[in-house]
């Protein structure tokens, strides 16, 4: 009875666009054979709704990649900057809009880490106006000019 309650509670979090964490971890033998009361509190733990509001928004060279009807598309997946921004040293400006999302650009393509070169822009701070922005480019970084990919989260 409490695997089903667990399993229509997950599904109903599905429904309405909510990660749920902890069920793929679990060790369904305890589960179904040592019956806990709290199982579905314990199993399930509500993560951050996958739906973005209208102020989060990241512009790149003033076009739309996340937001502003972009979509949300491009959130939690590694992007590559165009070939156009990575060959002209003077580009790319991004844009980060809202404080629920941020994003962090890397020298390095699919994202990855390399020493200090990865820059996050993004204010992540709930007492913020909701529609503040923070913008950076090669003129704060000239090696910011050299930046491959981005990928864009949620606070």
């Amino acid at each position: 009875m409490q695997l089903r309650n667990l399993l229509v509670s997950a599904l109903a979090f599905a429904a309405a666009g909510i990660e749920v964490k902890g069920i793929t971890d679990t060790n369904w033998d305890d589960v179904i054979h040592h019956p806990d009361p709290a199982a579905p509190s314990k199993l399930l733990q509500v993560v951050k709704k996958t739906q973005l509001d209208i102020n989060q928004k990241v512009y790149i060279e003033n076009s739309p990649v996340l937001g502003d009807g972009a979509g949300e598309g491009a959130l939690n997946n590694c992007q590559s900057f165009a070939d156009a921004h990575v060959a002209n040293p003077a580009a790319p400006t991004v844009k980060v809009c809202g404080t629920g999302i941020k994003a962090t650009f890397f020298l390095r393509g699919r994202c990855e880490g390399y020493y200090e070169h990865q820059k996050t822009v993004g204010s992540c701070n709930k007492g913020a106006a909701s529609e503040s922005c923070e913008s950076w480019s090669p003129t704060n970084d000239a090696r910011f000019g050299a930046y491959q990919s981005y990928l864009i989260e949620q606070c």
